[in-house]
């Protein structure tokens, strides 16, 4: 049976829609038509209900989708074995990067050691704002992405890493009253000039949730993608910020920001390691998602006790 047939079923299953699935796949809805209605001319059963709504998968079609996923997962498993029986690894591998987390800090290990470990593969790392880092994947431009949530689309398999818990970052001379380990309020926080990324941002979408919640807005005075700039802003007084710790105290090391974690649960996001569910990973991409794994471990290994005891 050609497997491409059974990833078009497992895609349309996922998305619920053959025209979306054709969007995914980049091929063209009758051919992707054509597919499915030869596997049910294959074993002479109908496999998707067609509605208004979408498509759903009768009886037989979820049968045959739990094996085709096993399918996939049996074939992903062989070339696991090809690539670990030590044959050279080449080809481009893209990863996206989620812009202004942790995740972010991770880009030169990852370039240094897939550069030592396998020369053949050239690395693609996506880490700005106006990139949908799960769309992307689920279109197969992406292998795999550092994304921020807990809670994949249709498609998508995601892997929790850790929770990243928000940061107030202020210039030095801000007098935010109490102890440096003291947590400060979201009220408080709505009291402070801030320079935060664009609305689309995850992170600026958590503190205007936090903010919400406690019945107050934030005081954004300026929208600034870029991270130099950001902390530039945030060097010469101008106004504070919001970061994850790590980026923070990476970022600002020797200038003594006043640095306080905000007391809210929903300022913070989990963040996951996401990939396509069933289609698998390339030989190459394989070999990459291995050192990905190695690097983020490592980095949580560098991390306060205090710090990881949060997360």
């Amino acid at each position: 049976m050609d497997t491409k047939r059974l990833e078009a079923f497992l895609k349309v299953v996922d998305l619920g829609s053959v025209t979306r699935a054709a969007n995914v796949l980049n091929v063209a809805q009758p051919a992707l038509s054509q597919q499915i209605a030869s596997l049910e001319v294959e074993f002479k059963k109908q496999l998707l209900i067609r509605s208004t709504r979408g498509v759903t998968p009768t009886e037989a079609g979820q049968i045959l989708y739990r094996y085709a996923q096993m399918v996939q997962r049996q074939i992903e498993e062989a070339r696991r074995s090809i690539l670990d029986s030590g044959a050279a690894v080449s080809g481009n591998v893209t990863v996206g990067l989620a812009p202004l987390s942790t995740a972010s800090l991770i880009a030169p290990a990852l370039l240094r050691e897939v550069r030592s470990r396998f020369p053949g593969i050239v690395l693609n790392i996506f880490d700005s704002f106006g990139v949908t880092l799960s769309e992307m994947t689920l279109k197969g431009r992406m292998d795999m992405a550092v994304l921020y949530g807990d809670t994949p689309v249709r498609g998508l398999s995601y892997t929790p890493l850790f929770d990243e818990p928000f940061y107030l970052v202020a210039p030095p001379a801000f007098d935010l009253g109490g102890a440096s380990e003291t947590a400060i309020s979201v009220s408080e926080l709505a009291k402070i000039d801030l320079v935060l990324p664009a609305r689309e941002s995850y992170l600026r979408q958590a503190v205007e949730r936090a903010c919400s919640e406690a019945g107050v807005r934030a005081r954004v005075v300026a929208e600034i993608h870029a991270l130099p700039t950001l902390a530039t802003a945030v060097l010469e007084g101008m106004a504070a910020t919001v970061l994850p710790w790590p980026i923070a105290s990476t970022l600002l090391v020797g200038m003594k920001p006043v640095i306080r974690r905000i007391a809210s649960a929903s300022a913070s996001l989990p963040m996951s390691l996401g990939i396509p569910d069933n289609v698998a990973l390339s030989d190459a991409a394989f070999a990459v998602y291995g050192v990905l794994n190695e690097q983020i471990q490592a980095l949580k290994a560098r991390w306060p006790a205090d710090h990881r005891q949060s997360l």
